[in-house]
């Protein structure tokens, strides 16, 4: 994995060749820095005006996929005109249009279920945050005393086993989170595919760029289909094929494309 501003030079050759670009972040790390609750990350308003112009760009398309609900993520980004995709891309807003994934729906009842019996008894963990996103549920331990979070995660995985060794949900983690979502063979990855799949633009190179495990369901689909995959921080395990070291470079990234684009 390179650092990109390493290869700036190959890249920006291929970026200008690029007849479309479909560009695809990641919010919490990636645009926004990780902060100790998932309602204190926002972007700034230079990075918000920096977003609004390059989506601006033409042939240019951008995506925020979030492991957010779609409503929380919309609202955090506040740009008309993006497509936005929720809960890993089970919930997708895309020209006027709201999307679920239909085999989600039926497992609404099981993830509120499961969020009534954790708020219970996740109750006494102070700094524990449980992200009720309706089609998925994300259990957040950043704040949890270092020494309480093995008690936490005992009771979590008593609480869930259940559900998972019968198949009704999957587990997921990230960083400092555990995540509920319905067993099903959909992620971000599917999520940007469908998405390019729709796209008035079938030549268009895909970039992604994310920062948390779950991105790299992302990073192999569009390796897969011959784009640019690009991790925020650096770990020794991953699909990405390039890496920037914060969200400063995401920035940075971006004030690159503008230039090259304009």
């Amino acid at each position: 994995m390179q650092y990109l501003f390493n290869s700036w030079t190959s890249l920006q050759k291929i970026l200008s060749r690029a007849k479309h670009i479909f560009l695809c972040l990641d919010f919490d790390g990636t645009l926004a820095p990780i902060k100790p609750t998932p309602e204190q990350a926002n972007i700034s308003a230079d990075r918000r005006l920096l977003l609004r112009k390059v989506s601006q760009l033409k042939p240019f398309t951008i995506a925020i996929i979030s492991g957010r609900s779609l409503k929380d993520i919309k609202n955090k980004v506040g740009i008309e005109g993006l497509i936005f995709a929720g809960n890993h891309g089970l919930e997708i807003a895309y020209q006027e249009r709201h999307f679920i994934y239909p085999a989600a729906r039926k497992f609404v009842p099981i993830i509120t279920e499961i969020a009534q019996k954790l708020a219970r008894k996740v109750r006494p963990f102070s700094g524990a945050i449980l992200e009720k996103k309706h089609l998925s549920l994300s259990l957040h331990y950043r704040l949890v005393q270092e020494k309480k979070v093995s008690q936490l995660k005992a009771i979590f995985l008593q609480i869930v086993k259940p559900y998972l060794t019968k198949g009704k949900i999957k587990l997921t983690s990230g960083k400092k989170v555990w995540e509920i979502r319905p067993p099903l063979e959909w992620d971000k990855g599917k999520a940007v595919l469908w998405l390019a799949q729709r796209l008035k633009a079938p030549k268009a190179l895909p970039i992604y760029i994310g920062d948390d495990t779950t991105d790299e369901d992302a990073f192999r689909e569009v390796n897969r289909i011959g784009g640019i995959s690009i991790l925020v921080g650096k770990r020794q395990c991953s699909c990405a094929k390039y890496y920037l070291k914060s969200t400063k470079d995401t920035q940075k990234f971006l004030e690159k494309i503008q230039s090259l684009r304009q």
